[in-house]
C-alpha cells in the first residue's frame, strides 16, 4: 500500500509496538496460582473474554471468575501483579513516537483495560499518560470492528483517508482499511521510519 500525504495523525497501536508483551508469560503466570485440575482452557477462554477488553466487565470481576471457575488463589492486588506481568516497554520505541509527537499530531488506539493501561503509565514514568489515547475499554468497542475506528475518528475529530494507522496485527490493519484509514503493519522501528521518511511524512 502506498501512503498519500498530507497525514493529518499518526495512530499507533499499543500492544506489540510500544509495549512488548509475551500473553505465553501471562498463561503460563496464572496457571501456577490455579488449584483447579488441568485449568488452561478455562481460563483462556476467561483470559480473553471481549468484554473485558471493551469495558462491559471490569477486570475484577475476571479475577472473581478465575477464583471461582479454576481455583486462582491470590488476592486482587496479587492478581493486578500476574495481570501485567507479561507487559514491557520499548523505550526507544516510546521515544521516537514521542519525536514524531513534536511535529505531528499522534495518538494510541489500543485494546486494553484500565489495569494494563495504568501499568504501561507507570513503567514509562508518565510517559504514555502524555499522549492522547482512545483505548477499547474506554470507547465500549474492539479492534479489528470497522465501528471501533470510526468511533475513534469521530471523537478524535480526524479525517480517516488522511490519518495513518499502525498496528502489528494484520487484522486490526485490515479492519482500518476497512473504516478507510491508510493502515499498515508494524514490524520495527526501522522499518516505520524508512515508510514515514519515504513518503516524505518526516
Amino acid at each position: 500500500m502506498s501512503l498519500e500525504p498530507p497525514i493529518e495523525a499518526l495512530v499507533f497501536d499499543l500492544g506489540g509496538v510500544i509495549v512488548p508483551h509475551d500473553n505465553g508469560v501471562l498463561h503460563r503466570r496464572l496457571v501456577s496460582r490455579c488449584t483447579a485440575p488441568d485449568p488452561t482452557g478455562r481460563l483462556r477462554a476467561a483470559v480473553h473474554d471481549a468484554r473485558y477488553g471493551n469495558g462491559a466487565l471490569p477486570v475484577s470481576a475476571l479475577h472473581q471468575r478465575l477464583v471461582d471457575e479454576v481455583g486462582y488463589d491470590a488476592d486482587w492486588p496479587s492478581f493486578v501483579q500476574d495481570w501485567c506481568c507479561h507487559l514491557g516497554l520499548d523505550e526507544d520505541m516510546l521515544a521516537y513516537v514521542e519525536d514524531l509527537a513534536t511535529r505531528h499530531r499522534v495518538m494510541i488506539f489500543s485494546n486494553t483495560n484500565q489495569e494494563h493501561w495504568d501499568h504501561a503509565i507507570a513503567a514509562s514514568g508518565g510517559r504514555l499518560g502524555r499522549i492522547e489515547a482512545y483505548l477499547s475499554h474506554e470507547i465500549g468497542d474492539l479492534k479489528p470492528a470497522v465501528s471501533s475506528y470510526l468511533t475513534v475518528a469521530a471523537k478524535a475529530g480526524v479525517t480517516p483517508a488522511r490519518s495513518l494507522f499502525l498496528d502489528d496485527r494484520l487484522d486490526n490493519v485490515e479492519g482500518a482499511r476497512r473504516a478507510g484509514f491508510q493502515a499498515e503493519v508494524f514490524t520495527d522501528q526501522a522499518s516505520l521510519a524508512a515508510l514515514l521518511r519515504a513518503t516524505g511524512i518526516t
